[in-house]
């Protein structure tokens, strides 16, 4: 057990113990009567802002509820705007004050766990009088305190609409930007034409060549728009081999998840792999295409809650070493898709040969598209 985790899960186990003799038995509460819902993850940035129909479909399931979202610190910031009502507490399990407060929160109706089973103890032990969650979770233990498994979908659909069952009842009313308004003024003067191309990724097997992305820039020059080059924090290294232009502008690694945000709404278009900004920029309703190598266009691309946003995938439709079918750990027989690491030893990719393989003029093709 490391040390940074042991005082939270002291704390977790034992209330949980406490628990577990106060309540053996256990019901599901009306909907009627559901005051208090907890919608609770540490998922990255891209499978949570992909679950946001889960957050619509939440208050659209319980009107009149408090409803709050316990999530990263980092990605707490985005809903200080609280969309559809949803009150964020930023939580992480090496931070024993960031758990402290959330038991310091009155009882919970129902907790709903976004994917992650092994959060249920934690739910459990704040006194949730029902958790539900996905059905299915490795090792088997993570499901022992849910009290509703949801199955996944039995036929391909997206990741987004998948999250949204976890609540009964009709699929929620698409995404509107209504629901979520941008309150973050742009951080600095920007061009008033730019196109976004986003060079990071969470994983180096989503890296796109550096000469794939200096010919899609000139691309964007030509057709009169400007280059605003971007990846995260740390992933300047990224940029060595990208030959950016005098009236390009570089915003690499010096925004917060907010600003970046209203940059994203601002632009023409947003080009960037399979990752975090690429579901940031669905919620900023900016036209996107994204680049799919390891990932699953299917499971990752566009979806029926999303359905009012400019969507575009990129890349190989099939690939032959693309042929994990593992889903937030759970195996999900029709998800194709690669969860492999960059690297020389046994079962990792020596090279990123499914991001190699997506063909720039492709994606110059329908880039253009968007922008026409």
């Amino acid at each position: 057990m490391r040390p940074g985790r042991f005082p939270g899960r002291l704390l977790i186990f034992a209330a949980l113990f406490l628990r577990l003799l106060a309540q053996p038995w256990r019901r599901k509460p009306a909907p009627g009567a559901v005051r208090r819902v907890l919608v609770l993850h540490q998922f990255l940035l891209g499978d949570a802002l992909m679950a946001t129909s889960l957050l619509a479909k939440a208050r659209q399931r319980f009107p009149d509820a408090e409803i709050a979202l316990a999530c990263p610190p980092a990605q707490a910031p985005l809903y200080a705007g609280r969309p559809y009502g949803v009150r964020p507490l930023p939580w992480q399990p090496r931070d024993f004050a960031s758990i402290r407060r959330l038991f310091a929160e009155p009882r919970f109706d129902i907790v709903y766990l976004m994917g992650e089973n092994r959060l249920s103890f934690l739910a459990r032990a704040l006194g949730a009088r029902w958790v539900v969650g996905f059905a299915g979770e490795a090792p088997a233990y993570k499901n022992w305190l849910v009290d509703e498994a949801v199955p996944y979908a039995a036929e391909p659909e997206a990741w987004t609409d998948t999250a949204s069952r976890l609540i009964d009842g009709p699929e929620p009313a698409p995404f509107d930007l209504a629901d979520w308004p941008l309150e973050t003024q742009l951080p600095m003067a920007l061009p008033s034409d730019y196109v976004l191309l986003h060079v990071g990724a969470s994983s180096a097997t989503r890296y796109w060549t550096a000469a794939a992305w200096n010919r899609l820039a000139q691309a964007v020059r030509t057709a009169g728009c400007r280059v605003l080059w971007s990846c995260g924090p740390g992933e300047q290294s990224l940029l060595a081999g990208i030959e950016i232009a005098e009236r390009d502008v570089l915003v690499a690694g010096t925004l917060n998840l907010p600003q970046l945000r209203a940059v994203l709404a601002r632009a023409r278009a947003c080009v960037c792999p399979d990752t975090g900004i690429a579901h940031l920029a669905k919620v900023a309703g900016a036209p996107l295409l994204m680049l799919f190598g390891p990932g699953s266009e299917t499971l990752f691309g566009a979806s029926r809650f999303f359905r009012n946003q400019i969507c575009l995938g990129a890349g190989p439709a099939w690939f032959p070493c693309r042929g994990q079918s593992s889903v937030h750990h759970r195996e999900v027989e029709w998800a194709l898709r690669c969860g492999r690491k960059l690297g020389a030893r046994a079962g990792e990719c020596r090279r990123a040969a499914c991001m190699e393989a997506i063909d720039a003029d492709d994606v110059i093709r329908k880039l253009m598209g968007l922008l026409a």
